[in-house]
């Protein structure tokens, strides 16, 4: 894989191994406290791996005695396991932003606790397995990741190399070192940025890429989302936010709904309603976003039809209203040339209104169906044919192919019945000269050519009646 020439200097540059700081240390200890087991010795004694210290008689936490209990002394919840334990560990992730070179590098360790039953303690064993440097957007790996997946804990490392491959490991981490920071940044394209705030906010809701921070941070408009309390839209999409000009041109709605946009750390999608409906009001915003499974079309499309705050709040008055059953209701109304009034649109039970309006749909296109049927009927007429045993015709209504599918357990209502009235196949039905009710051969004709011709539950039809539809096709249909 070819490296450039200023990715491979840095990594000639940068040191192998950095010595871990005491305030380093204590942040892992200070994580390490969630990592640790209480030891059953005896009936109702216990030692904490966390405190050293032993609990006599039962633990606070008397409801999940088998599994889970907290110990008196640490007042942290921990597993309950067997004196006789030889073999545990937790294995987790930690990240650091640091600065190589004026270069700001995420520098990612997994932390492998292992159980000591012969101290009756964890120990840590700490390795920086993965680098992360946004400015060029490289992943590097050392020899303790030969293959990107395992991380082995007993090597040296002796060299550091580009990943070129999606590394899994610098998405997620249990938490992130913040010390001195500010002084981390400067020199670097990110000096400006607040990062400290934005992973103090990722930490709070437990996103966990780091990653894609500094991507996105490559967005003029993130620091300036950022800076304005503006999280969700800065981590979301900032790269629609990255117009100049004024407030209202770049976010969409005036200013004076800046205080509510940040109140709320609004998100994209709630931007774009209130962009919809000028009503800074949380409650409706996401009301609309609920009932309309967050679809920012369909809502766009209904607020052409009515005021989504009026929609909003006749959604409360109705069982389980969405924006999809109400666009469809309206598209109902419009096949059937109903003038879209008020009482129209708010009907008093939406629910029984759309299924009418479904019921009167299917009545209005089945006559329109069946209008065109009947016109095709007239067209194919001339094809009509017969002998001493057979008779064959096209299909004369909607109801005279009902009636075909119904006796012969087909399906030639449900799947051509569409496709016949718009002149997409042809449609013929063969019966007996004296039985001419009673349904004998479907028979589908395309371009001239028979194309399916079955009896009843699609059997394959006989030698009679193909002599009889061979002399059809020959005469009628090719001479026409």
């Amino acid at each position: 894989m070819y490296i450039k020439k200023e990715i491979r200097e840095f990594i000639e540059k940068m040191p192998r191994e950095t010595k871990l700081s005491k305030e380093w240390v204590n942040f892992i200890k200070q994580i390490d406290k969630s990592h640790n087991l209480l030891i059953e010795h005896g009936k109702e004694e216990y030692e904490c791996t966390n405190c050293g210290k032993y609990s006599y008689g039962k633990l606070l936490n008397s409801r999940n005695y088998r599994y889970h209990d907290i110990c008196r002394f640490c007042g942290k919840k921990y597993e309950i396991r067997r004196s006789n334990l030889k073999n545990y560990f937790f294995l987790y992730n930690l990240a650091m932003v640091d600065n190589m070179n004026n270069k700001l590098i995420i520098r990612y360790y997994e932390v492998y606790r292992r159980y000591n039953y012969k101290i009756r303690r964890f120990v840590n064993s700490i390795v920086e397995f993965a680098r992360y440097v946004p400015e060029f957007d490289v992943v590097l790996l050392n020899d303790r990741c030969p293959r990107g997946q395992n991380i082995y804990h007993d090597e040296k490392i002796k060299k550091w190399r580009v990943f070129g491959g999606k590394y899994y490991g610098n998405n997620s981490y249990k938490s992130i070192y913040l010390k001195d920071i500010d002084e981390k940044k400067k020199g670097t394209s990110y000096q400006y940025i607040p990062l400290g705030d934005v992973i103090n906010h990722l930490e709070n809701i437990k996103f966990d890429s780091l990653y894609r921070v500094f991507r996105l941070a490559k967005y003029n408009s993130f620091e300036l989302l950022i800076k304005a309390g503006l999280y969700n839209l800065a981590l979301e999409c900032p790269e629609r936010f990255n117009e100049n000009g004024s407030f209202e041109k770049r976010f969409g709605v005036c200013k004076h709904f800046y205080k509510f946009m940040q109140k709320h750390d609004i998100s994209y999608n709630e931007l774009f309603v209130l962009r919809l409906t000028q009503k800074p009001n949380i409650e409706i915003i996401r009301t609309l976003l609920r009932i309309s499974y967050s679809n920012l079309d369909d809502l766009k499309k209904a607020s052409s039809y009515i005021n989504l705050v009026d929609l909003e709040k006749y959604s409360k008055k109705q069982t389980r209203l969405s924006i999809q059953n109400y666009l469809d209701y309206i598209d109902n109304l419009e096949r059937m040339g109903v003038p879209l009034t008020k009482k129209k649109l708010l009907p008093e039970n939406f629910t029984i209104a759309h299924n009418e309006s479904v019921e009167k749909v299917k009545i209005v296109e089945n006559e329109l169906l069946n209008q065109k049927i009947i016109q095709r009927y007239k067209q194919l007429e001339k094809n009509k044919y017969k002998n001493d045993k057979f008779i064959i015709r096209p299909a004369k209504s909607l109801n005279d192919m009902k009636d075909e599918a119904k006796q012969q357990h087909n399906c030639v209502y449900t799947n051509y019945s569409e496709k016949y009235a718009n002149g997409k196949t042809d449609i013929y039905f063969l019966r007996k000269l004296k039985k001419p009710k009673e349904s004998l051969v479907t028979v589908e004709v395309l371009d001239g050519k028979i194309r399916q011709k079955y009896q009843k539950r699609n059997t394959a039809t006989n030698r009679n009646q193909n002599s009889f539809l061979k002399l059809w096709e020959k005469d009628i249909l090719n001479a026409a």
